[in-house]
């Protein structure tokens, strides 16, 4: 019996393997930018302790700000180990699904070794899980799942000290997203629904006390408040409109074809014949988990699942990653009822049913290949959220897609005319555009200040339109403007790095080097990049500190050993260095000097055989040198 259970592990792990390989070559995706790619707080482990303590370092951008720190710990450990080498984040999410699988067989195991590879078949195999398991932001759901069904184990399986760890996985779970808080309830309709016992709140009790703490601590660190603050609809408006997502949620669970990163879907503010009819779903699911049915629990686990989201107002109205915890719930089910299918004549069905479901999360997983894969797929499905098209655009604009990208901007304005990123993302385009075309450039700018600032009275700190019109007013010679747009963006976003870098800029060319090197050293410390330590060294050098603009370029130089300019203006501080050491000191420092200086000179020249600046300072040098 243990070799056939083992079997069943290891088959179970190779349909995962199986059917998210291609997931492998997939790449970072929209909310990844700014949690994962961008943000500085994940690239060092030293700051694992900070991200318990404040929900700001979940993001490059504090107003995006989420208590999750444990979610922040497996990002920092993915970096440490490969950096931004997509394909280890692609990895450990596939792991985490298989976690989530193999942790279902074990919990199904108990309804016999059928149920258990029914149960954990339908998991690894329904395309509902291709957004946590490819989306690496939305580790948050699976890995928080998984801590929760260990949770679920410990407290179901392992007896009183397994109750007594299972609190302390329920508090790991926490610590990964919120959604686990539903975890109390469970355990309540397990004991209602599947054992007919009474209540032991002694067991019960430490779960609500790790509910009730975590409470407590995002109150305190006011991500609770905030969040709430930040509430896009009300109360009422919530509720109607997710009792309808129910029905969507049940439809692409049954019938899980044409999956889209972001679906049609719009909000109700009245009570609908369709929010009317999914409330009386909710509640027949209620009312059978009331009745103690067994059936009941599978259902009334999917309820609370979606409890969360159901109350809680969030930006997006309705995906997919929201089902991977009621899907766990409801593949129990089908495992629990699994001999009952066998008996029905249902076998060969259920069989054909996980084959094409296999194959379609194989389609499905090729659509998050990359951003315009994705994007592509959710347009080509008639969507008119005007998310898609501004995503859409991007990918286009990245791939040199210009027009095509204006276009695809113009149709998200068309659903959306408010739309902040709509109108930014064009301004861009026209901001680009002058960059290009000399002789436009002003006709270009003006257009793109003008959407800016279109875009500034609906959000006056939106930091991408802030940090853009600042470019494009001092492309046009308005430096106030400019230093004004700046100013405000790092005052509103202080750790937007790009936004320092800008105003450093701006600096040095009004020849205030020490604000231009205070405001290089700060984008620095959000991220290093070559370009920052060049202009960084060229401040220094015209202020004439020679010893910090060879030290600013020598780091540019290790960021990018192909930063040609570098490599120049590098050689010829260590000149001028090296005269005036030669003048102090003599023959021995300088000619260390003038030797770094050479060969930076010759690789210059191997890199740009045309560089006739360096070619002629080579000359020179070599007539001085011994």
């Amino acid at each position: 019996m243990i070799r056939r259970q083992w079997l069943d592990l290891v088959g179970l792990a190779l349909v995962v393997c199986a059917v998210y390989g291609n997931s492998l070559s997939g790449s970072f995706h929209y909310d990844d930018f700014h949690s994962l790619v961008q943000n500085v707080h994940i690239r060092d482990l030293q700051r694992i302790p900070d991200f318990f303590l404040d929900p700001s370092l979940f993001s490059v951008d504090p107003d995006k700000a989420m208590y999750r720190p444990l979610l922040l710990v497996s990002f920092a450990l993915n970096y440490a180990l490969g950096g931004y080498e997509v394909v280890g984040y692609h990895l450990v999410n596939i792991l985490i699904h298989l976690a989530c699988v193999l942790l279902l067989w074990s919990l199904a195991i108990t309804h016999g070794r059928s149920a258990a590879l029914c149960a954990g078949l339908v998991f690894a195999l329904h395309p509902v899980a291709t957004e946590p398991v490819n989306y690496i932001s939305s580790r948050s759901e699976s890995l928080a799942v998984a801590l929760l069904l260990l949770s679920f184990a410990c407290y179901t399986r392992l007896g009183r000290l397994g109750r007594m760890g299972g609190a302390l996985v329920f508090a790991a779970a926490l610590m990964v997203k919120s959604i686990a808080i539903v975890l109390p309830g469970f355990l309540l309709l397990y004991a209602y629904c599947q054992t007919k016992e009474r209540f032991e709140w002694r067991w019960h009790l430490p779960y609500w006390i790790v509910a009730l703490s975590y409470v407590l601590i995002i109150a305190t660190n006011r991500f609770l408040a905030d969040s709430l603050a930040k509430a896009p609809r009300g109360l009422m408006s919530q509720l109607f409109t997710q009792c309808k997502a129910v029905v969507f949620y049940l439809k692409i669970i049954a019938v899980p074809i044409g999956l889209n990163v972001e679906p049609q879907f719009s909000t109700s503010d009245l009570p609908t014949m369709t929010v009317l009819a999914s409330a009386a779903l909710i509640a027949s699911g209620i009312y059978m988990a009331y009745n103690g049915q067994k059936a009941g629990f599978y259902l009334g686990w999917t309820v609370l699942a979606l409890s969360p989201t159901l109350i809680i107002p969030l930006n997006v109205l309705v995906n997919e990653h929201r089902l991977y915890l009621p899907l766990a719930g409801l593949a129990l089910g089908v495992g629990a009822c699994s001999q009952r299918l066998v008996k029905d004549r249902l076998l060969w069905p259920g069989i054909a049913c996980l084959v094409i479901w296999g194959g379609l999360t194989v389609q499905r997983n090729a659509d998050w290949n990359d951003e315009l894969s994705l994007w592509s797929a959710a347009a080509e499905r008639e969507s008119k959220m005007p998310r898609v098209y501004v995503h859409l655009g991007n990918a286009l604009r990245d791939r040199g897609h210009l027009s095509e990208a204006r276009s695809t901007y113009e149709k998200a304005l068309s659903f959306d005319p408010s739309s902040r990123s709509a109108n930014t993302n064009l301004a861009n385009l026209y901001y680009e555009a002058g960059l290009a075309d000399s002789a436009r450039q002003v006709a270009y700018m003006q257009k793109a200040i003008a959407l800016y600032e279109g875009v500034l009275k609906i959000d006056s700190a939106y930091r991408e339109a802030l940090n853009n019109m600042g470019s494009a007013h001092m492309l046009l010679g308005d430096y106030d403007r400019a230093d004004q747009a700046w100013n405000l963006a790092i005052e509103r976003h202080p750790n937007h790095a790009d936004a320092h870098y800008n105003q450093g800029l701006l600096q040095a060319r009004l020849g205030r080097s020490g604000e231009a090197v205070r405001h290089y050293r700060r984008a620095l410390a959000l991220g290093a990049d070559a370009q920052i330590y060049r202009e960084m060294g060229n401040v220094l050098a015209d202020s004439g500190q020679l010893d910090g603009a060879a030290i600013a370029y020598r780091r540019a130089i290790g960021l990018n050993g192909a930063d040609v300019a570098s490599r120049y203006n590098l050689a010829e501080v260590l000149l001028v260095s090296g005269e005036k050491e030669l003048a102090q000191t003599g023959n021995g420092v300088a000619a260390d000097k003038w030797r770094e200086a050479r060969s930076e000179l010759q690789s210059v020249i191997k890199m740009d055989p045309a560089h006739v600046r360096a070619q002629r300072r080579l000359s020179q040098l070599q007539e001085r040198m011994p």
